[in-house]
C-alpha cells in the first residue's frame, strides 16, 4: 500500500481510538462482579494467601473446605483473575505433561500415574464447579487432533496403536475421514484422534470470579487492590 494511502485520514482513526482501552476479551464481560474492598487496617489469620489467580483461589477454597474453622485471608494486588488466569484461551486440559507425547518422552516410567492424576484433577475441577454453582460455561468437550495430509493420518493411526499397546488409549478414539466428517464437517481433514474426556472448555474470567464468590461464601476474607509488599517473620 502506498504511504499516502496509509496516512490518509490518519487524524480520524487516531481520534476514533482515543478512548479505547486494551482490555482482555474475557475480562470485559458485562457480568463482571465488583471488586472486594481493599485492606485498610490490621488483620490476623491462620492462613494468608497472596494472589487471586487460580492457584491462590483454589488454595483458599480448599483450605476452607477442609477446615471451616480455619481463618483464611486472600490478598490480591489488583483484581481477582486480572492476569494470566483471566487471559488464557479457555481450554482446561487434564494433561500434566503438556501432552501425552511429551510425557512419554520425558517420564515414561511415571506416565500412567501422571495420566491418572491429570484425569482426577480435571474431574475435581468439574466437581467443584458443580458443587459451588459456578457459572463459567464449563463443557467437557474433549479435543480432536486432526490430520490435513494423508501421511499425517497414517501417523495418527500409528500413534493410536502405540497408545493402545501401552495401555494409554482409554477414552481416545481414532477417527477415519468419514467418522471425523461426522463430527467436523470439513473436507480439509483426513483423520483425527479424539480424546473424549481429557479437555474441557470454559470462560476463564467467570471461573476466577466464581471461585472468589465461593471463597467469600465460605468465609474467606478477600481483599482486592491490596498488594503484598513485604514479608516479616
Amino acid at each position: 500500500m502506498a504511504p499516502s494511502a496509509m496516512s490518509r485520514g490518519q487524524d480520524n482513526w487516531i481520534s476514533s481510538l482515543s478512548e479505547a482501552q486494551p482490555v482482555p476479551y474475557w475480562l470485559e464481560d458485562p457480568g463482571k462482579p465488583a471488586p472486594e474492598p481493599a485492606l485498610t487496617g490490621s488483620e490476623t489469620c491462620d492462613l494468608l494467601v497472596v494472589g487471586g489467580g487460580y492457584s491462590g483461589l483454589w488454595t483458599a477454597l480448599i483450605a476452607k473446605e477442609r477446615d471451616p474453622q480455619r481463618d483464611v485471608v486472600l490478598l490480591e494486588g489488583r483484581e481477582v483473575g486480572w492476569a494470566a488466569s483471566g487471559r488464557n484461551g479457555g481450554f482446561c486440559a487434564a494433561s500434566l505433561t503438556h501432552g501425552l507425547s511429551n510425557g512419554l518422552t520425558r517420564w515414561p516410567a511415571e506416565i500412567h500415574k501422571l495420566e491418572e492424576l491429570g484425569r482426577r484433577n480435571l474431574d475435581e475441577i468439574e466437581a467443584a464447579v458443580a458443587r459451588h454453582g459456578i457459572d463459567c460455561e464449563f463443557e467437557r468437550t474433549g479435543e480432536i487432533d486432526v490430520a490435513t495430509e494423508t501421511y499425517q493420518a497414517a501417523e495418527l493411526r500409528d500413534w493410536h496403536k502405540e497408545l493402545q499397546e501401552r495401555g494409554l488409549a482409554d477414552g481416545i478414539d481414532f477417527l477415519d475421514e468419514a467418522a471425523l466428517r461426522a463430527e467436523v464437517n470439513s473436507p480439509t481433514f483426513k483423520a483425527g484422534l479424539w480424546d473424549r474426556r481429557g479437555v474441557a472448555m470454559l470462560h476463564p474470567a467467570k471461573l476466577a470470579w466464581g471461585l472468589k464468590q465461593a471463597c467469600v461464601r465460605l468465609g474467606v476474607r478477600v481483599y482486592e487492590h491490596t498488594p503484598a509488599l513485604t514479608l516479616k517473620q
